[in-house]
């Protein structure tokens, strides 16, 4: 008896939800701009999105329509200047937040800046001395006899001259870019203060 209950009961909620299914109509938007319905879509139209209305005409479910190409394109382009964005955010807080941890006034800025600068300026100080060694000796050779065991060290040491010389204009744009690094922390430092 228990089992047909079961089985009667099964039944009915099949047909219950068998009528609710068809009964909802399906309504979309034809070539001309206007409102279509009925219960199934002409195939013309499954692309462009529809609504699935119930009996009472409530929207009981909604399709979107399927993007094209360069709508699927434009979407992915703003989606990645979503991240970018996001990205930049993230880094800009990471990068107040170590500004803030590490210095707690302009002055300690400025002080790590002139010892970061002198330090490449005692650099360049010795490379400098070391070029001026270099060139005596080159000049010494250009003063001796011509030989061929002369030449190359003329070369050597031209070429060892030349590299240092490479090395100082490297640490003069290194201690530029210092120098530009710090006016953006400290203006930073104090736009997060409000200086």
């Amino acid at each position: 008896m228990k089992n047909l209950n079961l089985k009667i009961f099964l039944l009915f909620i099949a047909i219950v939800l068998t009528n609710n299914a068809a009964a909802r109509i399906k309504c979309w938007t034809n070539n001309e701009g206007n409102r279509e319905c009925g219960d199934k879509i002409p195939p013309e139209y499954t692309q462009q999105g529809y609504k699935e209305l119930d009996k009472s005409g409530l929207v009981r479910e909604e399709k979107e329509k399927v993007k094209t190409k360069a709508e699927l394109e434009e979407a992915k382009k703003q989606a990645e200047n979503i991240k970018k964005r996001n990205e930049k955010k993230k880094n800009q807080k990471a990068y107040d937040k170590m500004l803030l941890e590490t210095y707690t006034n302009v002055n300690e800025i400025e002080i790590a800046r002139d010892e970061k600068i002198n330090a490449i300026q005692s650099t360049i100080k010795l490379t400098k001395k070391r070029v001026s060694k270099l060139q005596y000796q080159l000049n010494e050779q250009l003063s001796e006899n011509d030989d061929s065991k002369e030449s190359k060290k003329i070369k050597n040491l031209q070429d060892e001259i030349s590299l240092n010389e490479n090395f100082i204009q490297k640490k003069i744009n290194e201690q530029e870019e210092i120098k530009n690094l710090y006016i953006g922390y400290i203006e930073r430092f104090k736009q997060l203060k409000n200086y």
